[in-house]
């Protein structure tokens, strides 16, 4: 392996806003000689979560970091009538249910029974317990299985992808959160604006519809007596 290329990497990631111990994933990427691998990364601030994935690829046996998605998933709010399928969703690993299908891990039949026991409701209440999946699949192996997940996606999430372009200058994760926090306000003030422009308006109703109507019939009844006047 290519100890200078494994380094300089290393100095990269460290700088983006890895703990040097990424290194050790470096090493296990490049062992296997992948054209292509993705290093990942989370952080939570506050009562959000910030997930990087980092992408490099081979060029001529050099290793190169191309991009990296950074995506900020909010914090999920859970309807009251859901609160005790949240609950029980929240006792348990998902991550470590999901390896036990195919390796050894610390379950106890019991654990694994409350897990059943919650996969059932989740059957029973169909799409209405898609919220509950996303919150704690989403970011998964488990996330096929929530249906709506598009669309739940972009109610609590904002991504957005960074290239390397310059090695002189680097986005940083911090950077990142700022830019990705900011979108997120812009975002909830445009969602604003657009319902206070719907009640304005009416919002539907039939009121703003009526008043159209008779503006129209007034305007056409004044050009008509113009006319009248001009001949």
């Amino acid at each position: 392996m290519d100890e200078k290329n494994i380094l300089a990497l290393k100095a990269r990631l460290v700088q983006l806003g890895f703990e040097p111990a990424v290194e050790t994933v470096l090493r296990c990427n490049v062992c296997f000689g992948a054209d292509a691998f993705d290093v990942f990364c989370s952080r939570v601030v506050g009562s959000d979560s910030f997930h990087f994935v980092v992408h490099a690829e081979r060029a001529d046996d050099q290793y190169a970091l191309k991009y990296y998605s950074a995506t900020l998933r909010k914090q999920v709010l859970v309807p009251t009538e859901l609160a005790a399928l949240d609950q029980s969703m929240g006792a348990l690993d998902w991550r470590l249910l999901v390896s036990g299908k195919n390796e050894i891990v610390p379950l106890d039949s019991a654990t694994i029974d409350r897990a059943h026991e919650v996969l059932v409701q989740l059957q029973e209440t169909v799409d209405a317990a898609d919220i509950v999946k996303y919150k704690y699949w989403s970011g998964t192996s488990l996330e096929p299985m929530v249906s709506q997940l598009a669309t739940l996606k972009s109610e609590w999430e904002i991504s957005e992808r960074f290239h390397f372009y310059d090695e002189t200058v680097l986005i940083t994760f911090d950077d990142a959160v700022r830019f990705l926090s900011s979108r997120w306000m812009e975002k909830q003030m445009h969602a604003r604006k657009k319902l206070l422009v719907k009640k304005s308006s009416g919002g539907g109703s039939g009121s703003g519809v009526a008043e159209g109507k008779l503006l129209t019939k007034n305007s056409r009844r004044i050009q008509k007596r113009r006319s009248d006047i001009n001949k």
